[in-house]
């Protein structure tokens, strides 16, 4: 799953909550949460390419603000 697809998928769950925007935001946090965590931060492989776990959700991040 690309970090777009990723983006799409997060504001889609939320998306019940209502159709201002907020589903966009609370998709945010969840992704700041992701990115601030202590899970394990190693490396994520994605259609073929590697991605450390911080950069495939701040690119996850930058998508969803694109939304």
């Amino acid at each position: 799953m690309t970090p777009k697809e990723k983006a799409k998928e997060l504001v889609n769950k939320f998306s019940w909550i209502d159709c201002s925007g907020d589903s966009k935001q609370c998709a945010l946090i969840c992704v700041d949460e992701m990115i601030n965590t202590d899970i394990n931060k190693d490396y994520i492989k994605v259609d073929g390419y590697m991605y450390s776990f911080i950069e495939f959700y701040v690119e996850v991040k930058q998508e969803i603000e694109k939304l």
